[in-house]
């Protein structure tokens, strides 16, 4: 038999085994895994890992209303998406964020009327709930009709945040129809308070965010946000967890049995507060929320990635240009082309994960905890999204080399010892040969479900 596409004699790597097989591409899907497949296009994968796509279940492309600056992201659907597809990414997850008063659906439409045209693989949306009227609240079954079922709360930031109880009777909307509520948990009281008093001592500038963000001020708001959600009986994800306190408390959860899971985005697990040190342009570019924290943070996270106590890697993908004024830099990360490779570097050949688990958490994890069941597996009947990725060739991350609609790179001066070579996005290859060959806006809007 023969097949639109053969990928031959490559290394699949999945979350579970790693072989050498043909992968056999009929249309948009996976049709057979196999040896001596044919094809009327083979590809010689020999010396090359063959990865289910990854997914990046947490950026933010085309958003002038993300908190708390008020300032549009670089990125747009487009630029944002080629980006993510030359960094193997053939999946992205942004956000419709409806304000307070306006109809959830209106702000789902709006969101896709931003990708759609735009997009270059696939996308979905989580809906982050700001408005505290509980009349929303009878809104949230349309949502989920339209193949929308995770919600983000915000524990942080003014004019998104919610407090406990409008959080909890949201949770308790959410687990209704067993959709995912997803938390960015921060003390915001506590943080204003003590930037408050920093301010009073002319404390001002990134070498000062730690201090007002401290780790058990987040602590204390997993522990807060995990509490609700039991009490609502909702599935939780905790995002960007940057923290010892916060790892503590997701590993109880789970260890009383309750259904929670763990972000953390690359960020954190390659750079440190010293950055904060500089009290530069990049400095405050990397004065994101929650901060960076000290080495021996970074630590617990990589063992709490080891371990599973966090699920999945993302990146929070919300680079900003710098404003008019200039000696400001508002903060934002530009990770969605180097997630995959930095995993790869810092994790595989750091001897922190094996490929197995890198493969997990940076693309199988994330399709199961985000309900996107037909993509994250090579496996037949599966969406073919396929990367092809070389372990040896070494790439220096800057602004040359990356295509993020950003003028600086987050990781400038860092090597990756391997990165993608080509991706492959519902059959199609979108990116060969270091040019990306898809069409514009080919990208499509993913109904999920769990």
């Amino acid at each position: 038999m023969s097949y639109d596409l053969v990928i031959k004699n490559g290394l699949l790597i999945t979350a579970s085994e790693s072989f050498i097989a043909d992968v056999a591409i009929s249309g948009e899907r996976i049709a057979a895994i196999g040896t001596d497949l044919s094809g009327g296009r083979e590809i010689d994968a020999r010396g090359l890992y063959v990865l289910p796509g990854a997914i990046d279940g947490h950026v933010h492309l085309t958003d002038p209303t993300y908190p708390p600056y008020s300032i549009p992201t670089a990125d747009s659907f487009g630029s944002g998406t080629v980006a993510a597809a030359f960094g193997g990414v053939t999946t992205v997850i942004d956000f419709a964020q409806p304000a307070p008063g306006q109809s959830l659906i209106e702000g789902l439409d709006r969101r896709q009327e931003d990708a759609d045209g735009h997009a270059v693989v696939d996308y979905a949306l989580h809906l982050t709930l700001r408005d505290r009227d509980p009349a929303r609240l009878a809104e949230v079954p349309a949502v989920f009709q339209r193949g929308v079922p995770s919600f983000k709360f915000f524990m942080a930031y003014e004019g998104y945040r919610l407090d406990d109880v409008a959080m909890f009777r949201a949770m308790e909307a959410v687990a209704a129809h067993d959709g995912l509520a997803i938390v960015h948990a921060e003390n915001f009281d506590i943080i204003t308070e003590l930037r408050r008093r920093l301010r009073a001592e002319r404390k001002f500038g990134p070498r000062w965010h730690v201090a007002a963000c401290p780790s058990v001020a987040e602590g204390e708001a997993v522990h807060r946000a995990l509490a609700l959600a039991h009490l609502a009986g909702a599935r939780v994800l905790i995002y960007h967890q940057s923290c010892i306190e916060g790892l503590r408390e997701i590993r109880l959860a789970k260890a009383r049995g309750q259904a929670a899971f763990g972000e953390v985005c690359v960020q954190y697990l390659v750079l440190t507060d010293e950055v904060y040190e500089r009290d530069d342009l990049t400095a405050q570019a990397l004065a994101i929320s929650p901060p960076l924290r000290g080495k021996e943070h970074q630590a617990a996270l990589w063992q709490g990635l080891a371990d599973g106590t966090l699920d999945i890697v993302s990146t929070d993908h919300n680079p900003r240009h710098r404003q008019d004024q200039p000696l400001h830099h508002p903060p934002g990360t530009s990770s969605i082309e180097t997630r995959l490779a930095l995993m790869h570097t810092f994790g595989v050949k750091a001897g922190r994960l094996s490929l197995n688990r890198w493969v997990e958490v940076c693309c199988s994890r994330p399709a199961r905890v985000f309900g996107l069941t037909g993509k994250g597996r090579l496996a037949p009947n599966y969406d073919a999204d396929i990367v092809l990725f070389d372990p040896t060739v070494e790439v220096a991350l800057t602004t040359g080399t990356l295509h993020s609609s950003i003028g600086f790179c987050t990781y400038e001066g860092m090597r990756t010892i391997g990165f993608p070579v080509m991706t492959i996005s519902r059959g199609e290859a979108i990116v060969e040969n270091g040019n990306f060959v898809g069409k514009p806006g080919r990208g499509r809007f993913v109904e999920r479900g769990f």
